[in-house]
């Protein structure tokens, strides 16, 4: 098989959407999705860690959950994968991609425009310490499908000028073809922004930091002490905006639209 172009990488990288970590090396040497969220834990055991070589509690599986997408993408084969990211396969630490690669494809934070595909290093504390892949971007957010993230595989979004983000790498994809997957869309807020206010109508589904400042209020007003503030809209989010709109005497559909925006924003004064 040919080397894999960005949009097979994104694609396959979609796949693992949902995989937990297991509390030990149980079903981590299957891919099969029936067993994606069986015998969770924290462990950092899993089928990226089972295929890299590296797997159990030493093993954060972040940069793993990469090589694994890319791999898959290339037909199973380490060669082409380890061409495709610069001579680093499997890619075990957050630095080596970025480390290797030529200087005309990878570049800090606000020096580089990232791309589907795109391989999105993390820093913290001066050290570069997350990983994970580019499938989308727009003129405000990258979005992200990460590897070790709270202990799975998910979605993520960041503004782009978000210092969490050390850089980014360009793996040499193949060139695309009319023959590509379709890549997954970004994640959108609702149709609706206030422009008033400077903020979107939020909805199941969406992600981003508004949704984050949400999560924040669900958990500072008392809601739901043990919602996950990770930037994603979904069933608790929906709950706990719930919860918000009852004690602001509001109509509970579980949408923050502009009534819902403005108590809050109110309450926080």
């Amino acid at each position: 098989m040919s080397k894999c172009t960005a949009a097979q990488a994104v694609v396959a990288m979609e796949y693992w959407i949902g995989y937990m970590e297991k509390a030990t090396s149980a079903y981590s040497t299957s891919r099969d999705k029936s067993v994606f969220t069986r015998n969770a834990g924290s462990n950092n055991y899993t089928y990226a860690g089972y295929k890299c070589g590296l797997n159990g509690p030493e093993a954060a599986w972040c940069a793993m959950q990469v090589s694994l997408a890319i791999y898959e993408a290339c037909g199973n084969s380490a060669t082409e994968a380890k061409a495709i990211m610069h001579g680093v396969w499997p890619y075990t630490n957050c630095g080596q991609v970025y480390d290797a690669a030529p200087a005309s494809m990878k570049g800090r934070r606000g020096s580089f425009t990232p791309q589907p595909g795109d391989i999105i290093v993390f820093t913290k504390n001066g050290s570069r310490v997350h990983t994970g892949m580019v499938y989308a971007v727009d003129k405000t957010y990258v979005y992200t499908i990460e590897g070790n993230s709270s202990n799975m595989c998910k979605k993520r979004s960041y503004l782009l000028t978000d210092t969490y983000i050390y850089g980014y790498i360009r793996p040499a994809y193949a060139a695309s073809s009319g023959d590509d997957p379709a890549l997954p869309p970004a994640d959108q807020y609702g149709a609706v922004v206030y422009k008033d206010i400077g903020l979107h109508q939020l909805s199941k589904g969406c992600a981003g930091p508004e949704v984050k400042t949400i999560q924040r209020l669900i958990f500072a007003r008392g809601i739901n002490k043990s919602i996950e503030v990770d930037g994603a809209f979904g069933d608790a989010t929906k709950a706990g905006v719930i919860g918000l709109q009852k004690q602001l005497g509001l109509s509970q559909d579980g949408i923050v639209g502009k009534d819902t925006w403005k108590q809050l924003l109110t309450a926080l004064n």
